[in-house]
């Protein structure tokens, strides 16, 4: 019997269960731990939801924790990188144009944000924050003053960092922009995403800063994390490379964010 692909993953499982395995497919492991701790259930509970996906193929168990089978493939930073590169390269460019020289940027995780990253080039004097290794690496080489980088445990193929002091050291800056990805949407038009540390990484950085800008390219439009980052009256701008769906347009108008198509 051959085992599901990542497109079959949705019917006959619980909303829990499909989270589980948006989970795994973007870490490539989870522990029984973590996961109990995201959904505020007991390890047993976990564990019995990790049984039952991988009697159906859906994942394999390891001691305390599960993976991916060994017929699927976690969709990794490289690969993410190769996902509509010119459409990032142009929200990136679009993020960075509202951004004044001399600004403080808190810069988050994730392949669009480097591309902001990367079009913050031609500024000067900022004063940058990030959790990114790979976005303090893109601007340590920029003519910018201040490169401040949160530290913590590295985390993912993204090069994220997180630690428990990581919000409270965020919340010491006192920023003028804040450039937020996220990797999916609610039928609300609230984004989303997976990870407790991530999100709590990007609200801390959202509730310090002045002016909080979301990017995401069309590919997240109809994703369903499990998380919520923030209110969208939280952010003023939304940059993407699509005219989005209906209920994130109408709900981003509603709550007075503009929305630039790039």
């Amino acid at each position: 019997m051959t085992s599901p692909t990542t497109q079959d993953i949705t019917a006959d499982l619980s909303p829990r269960q499909n989270e589980i395995l948006q989970i795994i497919r973007d870490q490539g492991f989870a522990t029984l731990e973590a996961l109990a701790e995201i959904f505020n259930v007991s390890t047993q509970t976990i564990r019995r939801d990790v049984i039952d996906l991988s009697k159906q193929g859906f994942l394999q168990r390891f001691h305390g924790g599960a993976g991916l089978p060994n017929n699927m493939v976690r969709l990794g930073h490289e690969q993410k990188n190769r996902i509509s590169p010119e459409a990032k390269q142009r929200i990136g460019e679009q993020a960075a144009a509202m951004i004044p020289n001399g600004a403080s940027v808190f810069l988050d995780v994730g392949t669009t944000v480097e591309a902001v990253a990367r079009a913050l080039g031609n500024h000067h004097n900022l004063r940058l924050v990030t959790n990114s290794m790979l976005c303090a690496s893109i601007i340590s080489a920029q003519s910018h003053q201040e490169v401040h980088v949160i530290g913590g445990m590295i985390y993912g193929s993204d090069g994220s960092m997180v630690s428990n002091d990581a919000p409270a050291a965020i919340r010491r800056f006192a920023l003028d922009y804040c450039i937020i990805g996220c990797s999916g949407f609610d039928d609300d038009g609230t984004p989303l995403d997976h990870d407790r540390q991530k999100v709590a990484i990007k609200n801390a950085a959202i509730r310090s800063s002045r002016h909080n800008i979301l990017v995401a390219d069309q590919s997240k439009f109809h994703k369903h994390p499990f998380m919520r980052i923030a209110e969208i009256n939280d952010f003023k701008d939304f940059v993407t490379d699509m005219r989005p769906p209906a209920h994130i347009r109408d709900s981003f108008k509603k709550a007075g964010a503009n929305i630039t198509v790039a």
